[in-house]
């Protein structure tokens, strides 16, 4: 995996910066194959997927009617699938290590960031110390960072943000990883933009 990559807080979030580690492997698959990010429509597939082995092909039989139709209407890119066999070749495009939150330490931005306690780690990016001390007891308790942004790139550590461990992976993980990936692939140029825009600034400077 490659990163960390910083991109916005999906629609429907707190507003907060997510720092991730993208899989080049499964996103090279996927634009090769034309697929982006498994949409909110697909969540039943997701959970669908969730009990398919990785390239293992398992016999259609043995998934009940509902897994059935899910599979047949899964989009291109997702999996393989014969009139006997269903082969998963998607998998998680990316992990979200870290939530920031970028705002002064109240209780108001300590529960912003604890919205992502079942995702990842989170900090809170503030410009100033906290006017309470408390607020830091607060954060530590609920293993949130504190980090003091000096304003020239340099941030001090008040409060250790705690390490997140999934205690396992489920489909409401996956499909958050998703809408992480959806925003890395809006927020990020892609190689023909790139070279376009390359070549455009060549020429202009030319």
């Amino acid at each position: 995996m490659t990163g960390p990559i910083r991109v916005p807080s999906p629609r429907g979030y707190p507003a907060a910066t997510l720092h991730l580690t993208v899989d080049p492997t499964e996103h090279a698959r996927r634009q090769q194959a034309g697929l982006g990010h498994i949409t909110d429509s697909h969540c039943a597939l997701l959970d669908t997927l969730m009990v398919l082995p990785a390239d293992d092909p398992v016999p259609v039989d043995d998934l009940t009617e509902r897994q059935q139709r899910d599979v047949r209407r899964a989009p291109a890119g997702i999996l393989d699938l014969t009139p006997d066999l269903v082969t998963r070749h998607a998998i998680r495009p990316c992990r979200v290590d870290l939530a920031t939150v970028h705002a002064t330490c109240t209780r108001a931005s300590i529960g912003r960031a604890s919205s992502y306690a079942p995702i990842c780690s989170r900090a809170i990016v503030t410009p100033t110390p906290p006017r309470r001390d408390y607020l830091l007891y607060e954060a530590d308790f609920w293993g949130i960072g504190v980090l003091l942004d000096h304003g020239n790139g340099e941030r001090e550590t008040l409060v250790a943000p705690r390490p997140w461990r999934p205690k396992r992976h489920t489909p409401a993980a996956w499909r958050f990883a998703e809408l992480a990936y959806a925003s890395y692939l809006s927020h990020t140029p892609t190689p023909e933009t790139t070279t376009t825009s390359n070549r455009a600034g060549e020429e202009a400077r030319g």
